[in-house]
């Protein structure tokens, strides 16, 4: 089964079996690999959040990548960008890479979370 068959199943669930299914999801790969010796990415104590930040910032290593895509950076740039070195944005960029279904999981459990409160996706119009 694909991942896109499992969120097709996993979208007809209710909220809350949805919101578990999730957890379950991204507890079982957030088994941070010890044998990855990351240089400038550690891991902070979150309650459901497993993937790797930037030592000594509060910077998720997907923040950067993702703003890298969205603004079409190279990594000379994001490094100057984020007042990085270029090494640590070469790392996120690998890190990020090995780690896509962990960091697709995370955003879907912080939009699940987010309409569970009552925040809305809905797109509307400016008047």
């Amino acid at each position: 089964m694909s991942l896109q068959d499992l969120k097709t199943q996993a979208m007809q669930l209710p909220t809350h079996e949805r919101l578990e299914l999730i957890r379950a999801i991204v507890s079982s790969l957030q088994t941070l690999d010890v044998a990855e010796n990351w240089q400038f990415l550690v891991y902070r104590p979150h309650p459901w959040r497993r993937q790797l930040v930037i030592k000594g910032r509060k910077l998720r290593a997907a923040t950067l990548w993702q703003d890298m895509i969205a603004n079409q950076m190279v990594p000379e740039q994001a490094a100057e960008n984020w007042n990085l070195p270029l090494a640590a944005v070469q790392e996120v960029i690998q890190y990020c890479e090995a780690h896509q279904d962990l960091i697709r999981l995370e955003a879907e459990e912080e939009k699940y979370r987010l309409q569970a409160q009552g925040v809305s996706f809905e797109s509307g119009t400016a008047a």
